[in-house]
């Protein structure tokens, strides 16, 4: 369990346990984790806090859900019972802008330099409280967006950022984990022209993913 947790006071504890008080939105969280039971209370736990969670109980399953859907952050079991395990996965198949919270049952230094490489936000050890789980994932996703506010480009200047009232619907969908394919059902365009959109949008702000781009329409009243 992360030791830190424990010294936070409980003002803010409380405040670190809300998604909405970060100002989170629905955001989409993936969770790695072979152990059915811990998967699934992991899953309501974050879903009863505001989340919208989808678990994969294996690698392949998982490297599917990434490449067909955009996740705000992830939730990794270390040792999963397969031959790629999570540190693999996290290095090979997830986006380096995606905050990783890795979970593990060994705490011991080669599972924690080899976790490194993968550069996630935290380790949480097994057994672990949910609610501590859950400050930590709060925190991965608002550092993230923080770190990305700080580091935009100099050419871009996040006050003279306009978007069209079509590109805000359509940011506020993908902050909704929306497939273009579902965007374009739902506003009646073709998927042709939510592509032309998304990289117009993309090329705008200068985001490289969707926590990028659900923090600056954050910050700029967007969403």
């Amino acid at each position: 369990m992360v030791s830190w947790i424990s010294a936070i006071p409980v003002w803010l504890k409380s405040a670190l346990l809300s998604p909405t008080k970060l100002k989170i939105m629905k955001s989409k969280i993936l969770i790695l984790e072979d152990e059915t039971i811990i998967a699934h209370g992991i899953k309501m736990h974050l879903d009863n806090n505001g989340y919208d969670t989808d678990i994969a109980l294996n690698p392949t399953d998982a490297i599917t859900l990434v490449r067909s859907e955009n996740y705000t952050a992830l939730i990794c079991d270390i040792n999963l019972k397969d031959k790629i395990s999570g540190i693999t996965f996290v290095k090979e198949y997830v986006d380096p802008s995606i905050p990783v919270v890795f979970l593990t049952a060994y705490n011991d230094l080669q599972t924690m330099k080899e976790a490194e490489l993968a550069s996630p936000f935290a380790y949480v050890t097994k057994p672990f409280d949910k609610d501590h789980l859950l400050i930590t994932l709060n925190l991965a996703i608002s550092n993230c967006r923080k770190k990305f506010l700080h580091k935009l480009p100099e050419d871009i200047n996040i006050d003279k950022i306009s978007m069209s009232i079509r590109e805000i619907e359509i940011i506020r969908l993908l902050a909704q984990s929306k497939t273009s394919d579902e965007i374009s059902a739902q506003l009646f365009i073709s998927p042709q022209t939510v592509a032309t959109h998304r990289k117009n949008i993309l090329r705008k702000t200068g985001a490289k993913s969707m926590i990028e781009l659900v923090s600056l329409a954050i910050e700029k009243g967007w969403i």
